[in-house]
């Protein structure tokens, strides 16, 4: 398979939408920050447990891309101009966003380091506004905007139902809220459902003939 250019490329992008929210799920799962308890040193008394989940949603973020670049080349006729302004806002929002994840390492040394309250604030001075405008909002809002846009984009070229687009939408959502109020059954829900939508169209183009991939092999 891997000579095969048509096959190989097919089944890398149909994996990594299956290992994607894998990723995110079990990232999340490892995360030791408890429910409903905010604890600053939640990251320092776990520096095991933080590196794992770190890098787990690190490779979260990058393991969407070949498969977006894979959706993107599955939408041929209605939606072409959608599939491609989306797969672009998306990579460079997984891109960006990957990136982020460095900073639980340096949490988790200044809080082991320095007081709790002069960590925080050097966490916060950290904070620059060329880091939040150029890394931080285009990460975020690149990577649920362009996942979303990307799901409507091959919805909309009949390679799915609306399911899919919708079942992305809720998942970010529901991961989104359930991560910011530390609710384990969200944040875990959420990941869950990105996993089942993506899942299932990953699958479907594992097991896709090469034809239909790319119609010149036919």
């Amino acid at each position: 398979m891997i000579s095969n250019a048509n096959s190989f490329r097919r089944v890398a992008a149909g994996a990594s939408l299956v290992l994607a929210p894998l990723c995110l799920l079990l990232g999340m799962a490892v995360d030791p920050v408890q429910p409903g308890v905010e604890d600053p040193l939640a990251y320092a008394h776990n520096p095991v447990a933080v590196g794992i989940s770190a890098t787990l949603l690190h490779y979260a973020w990058i393991l969407w891309v070949p498969g977006v670049i894979g959706l993107v080349h599955l939408v041929r006729r209605k939606g072409v101009v959608l599939a491609h302004i989306a797969g672009v806002v998306a990579v460079l929002g997984l891109i960006n966003f990957s990136s982020l994840m460095i900073s639980d390492f340096f949490d988790i040394v200044l809080f082991q380091s320095l007081p709790a309250a002069q960590a925080e604030k050097l966490m916060q001075d950290a904070a620059q506004p060329a880091m939040i405008a150029a890394w931080q909002m285009p990460g975020m809002i690149g990577s649920f905007l362009g996942l979303v846009l990307v799901a409507v984009a091959y919805a909309r070229a009949g390679r799915a139902g609306w399911w899919f687009p919708a079942g992305v939408l809720a998942g970010i959502v529901v991961w989104v809220v359930g991560a910011n109020a530390l609710n384990l059954f969200l944040g875990l829900g959420g990941p869950v459902l990105l996993l089942v939508v993506f899942g299932i169209v990953g699958v479907s183009l594992i097991r896709m003939r090469d034809e239909e991939w790319s119609p010149a092999a036919g």
